[in-house]
C-alpha cells in the first residue's frame, strides 16, 4: 500500500530551513525598500527643479522652487512670481510635490531657488539626500549656476 503526504519530520525540516531564509531575506529587503525610498525622493527633488527650470525658459520669466514649511522634506512647491511682490500666492502655484517618504532628511544651505528666463539660477548649491541609516549611501544633488542639475551617490554621515 502506497502512502501519500509529509511526515512531522519533513514538515518541520521544511519550516526550519524557510524561517532561515526568511530571516537572511528580510532585513535586505528592508535596506532595498530603504534605498528605492531615497532614490525616488531624490528623482522627484531633481524633477521639481527641473520643471521649474522648463517653466522659467518656457515662460521668459523667474520661476521660485520653496521647500514647505521650512523644510524640503515636507514639500516642493514651484510657483510663478507673477505679481513682482515676491510673496507666493495661490494663484502664483504652478505645481506642488508631495512630502518624501520615509525617514528622509536633506541638508541644503538655501530655501528657495530662482531660476531666470535663460535657466540659470540664483545661487549654486548641494542638497545631500540621506535617511536613519547610518553610514549608508545617500544622494547628492548639484545645483549650478548655470541651471545645471545632476546627482550621484554619497555616504551619509
Amino acid at each position: 500500500m502506497k502512502k501519500s503526504g509529509f511526515t512531522l519530520v519533513e514538515m518541520l525540516i521544511t519550516i526550519s530551513i524557510l524561517a532561515i531564509l526568511l530571516a537572511i531575506g528580510v532585513p535586505s529587503f528592508k535596506s532595498a525598500i530603504s534605498n528605492s525610498n531615497m532614490i525616488s525622493n531624490a528623482n522627484g527633488m531633481i524633477g521639481a527643479f527641473n520643471y521649474a527650470r522648463t517653466e522659467a525658459i518656457k515662460r521668459g520669466e523667474p520661476v521660485n522652487i520653496n521647500q514647505v514649511n521650512g523644510d524640503w522634506t515636507k514639500g516642493i512647491v514651484v510657483w510663478a512670481n507673477i505679481d513682482a511682490v515676491n510673496t507666493m500666492s495661490n494663484d502664483e502655484v504652478l505645481r506642488v510635490w508631495p512630502a518624501f517618504d520615509g525617514e528622509t532628511t536633506v541638508s541644503s544651505t538655501q530655501t528657495t531657488f530662482t531660476f531666470n528666463a535663460t535657466g540659470e539660477v540664483n545661487n549654486n548649491d548641494v542638497l545631500q539626500i540621506c535617511d536613519d541609516r547610518t553610514g549608508e549611501k545617500g544622494m547628492q544633488i548639484s545645483i549650478l549656476i548655470s541651471g545645471v542639475i545632476f546627482s550621484e551617490s554619497v555616504t551619509c554621515v
